[in-house]
């Protein structure tokens, strides 16, 4: 009883911190630029009333946070989030430290569906959206549900095993496809290239409000996982016993995944490691249990894309680098350790 009661204060502890860290990660992201922005003049600019027309620089800064930083860095954030939280669940649920959406093939889909954007005609749609984040988003989307229809056995069960093989085969088959189509279109390499690297130069609101509803779909999902995660912890014949439907399970963590890698790439295209790392993190400090483990790897998802992309913006400005290749100077060491660590993490 005691040990639990602990247990729930370190929590309790833990989400302050996070929470504080994300609100500093992120009023920092919006300040932070090739236009600096300084604590009093953001103030000056949430503050001021509209018949204050005394500060010219004002209308300025507010073009700048409301219509480029503060859209960018809601989409960074939502993110982060949807990243550490596939993560978690496909950590948890196929009882493999290193399962995240890229490795699913997933990802791969993803990739496909921005490159095959390259051979489609503008529509009314892409007025309001790039193509390229709408065609990811349904790439993501199409190969995880075909991940899952192709992983079945004729008896109609789905084994973690096999799911894991179809995705990487179908993630392959995928690539091989991305290749011709970049071959054949030689002239937009560049910005394909950028955005394989994954990159939120260019997002605004009309990404933000496009996603918006998908990402808070994804996260609820993520917390719903959660308790089934908890109960297959203690081995799949158990989980049965105690009423679990492994099959009904197995599709929905495959379908809540698909859900979080569509959002994810849409929004910054194909970021690494923010997955594999926030659960990882989370276990060595503080615990494996789920309802614990999930809140935390998203909240730190959030901090880990923020300060990524803040960094990416600021480090070789006025050039913004790709956030994937920060994430991924991150992330590798990360993942070499764990591939040699001899903690046991499940």
């Amino acid at each position: 009883m005691k040990n639990k009661l602990l247990e729930k204060q370190k929590f309790v502890i833990l989400i302050i911190s996070f929470i504080i860290l994300l609100l500093v990660s992120f009023v920092v992201s919006v300040c932070v630029g090739s236009q600096k922005i300084s604590l009093s003049e953001l103030i000056n600019i949430f503050s001021i009333k509209k018949s204050d027309g005394i500060n010219n620089k004002i209308p300025i800064l507010k073009n700048i946070i409301f219509q480029i930083r503060l859209p960018r860095s809601l989409l960074v954030m939502f993110t982060g989030f949807v990243l550490a939280g596939a993560g978690c669940v496909f950590q948890g649920f196929f009882r493999n430290p290193l399962s995240e959406p890229g490795i699913m093939g997933i990802t791969s889909g993803a990739t496909l569906g921005a490159v095959f954007s390259l051979l489609v005609p503008n529509f009314f749609i892409f007025k309001f959206l790039q193509p390229i984040s709408f065609f990811a988003f349904l790439g993501a989307l199409i190969s995880g549900v075909i991940i899952f229809l192709l992983s079945k056995k004729s008896n109609g069960y789905t084994s973690s095993s096999s799911v894991i093989l179809t995705g990487t085969a179908l993630g392959t088959f995928f690539s091989s496809i991305t290749s011709i189509i970049l071959l054949s279109k030689q002239n937009q390499l560049h910005s394909i290239y950028v955005w394989l690297l994954g990159s939120f130069s260019g997002k605004g609101w009309n990404e933000f409000y496009f996603l918006i509803f998908p990402f808070i779909i994804s996260i609820i999902f993520i917390f719903f996982s959660g308790r089934f995660l908890d109960l297959l912890s203690v081995g799949e014949v158990s989980a049965q016993t105690l009423g679990l439907d492994i099959k009904h399970t197995r599709l929905f963590i495959l379908l809540t995944g698909s859900l979080c890698a569509s959002c994810a790439v849409c929004a910054g295209g194909t970021i690494g490691f923010v997955g594999l790392i926030s659960p990882h993190i989370i276990r060595i400090i503080f615990t494996s249990k789920h309802k614990y483990l999930i809140p935390l790897s998203i909240l730190l998802g959030g901090i880990i894309l923020l300060v990524s992309d803040t960094v990416a913006r600021i480090v070789l400005s006025p050039i913004e680098l790709p956030v994937g290749v920060i994430t991924s100077l991150l992330g590798s060491p990360f993942f070499i350790s764990l591939i040699f660590s001899k903690q046991k993490e499940f």
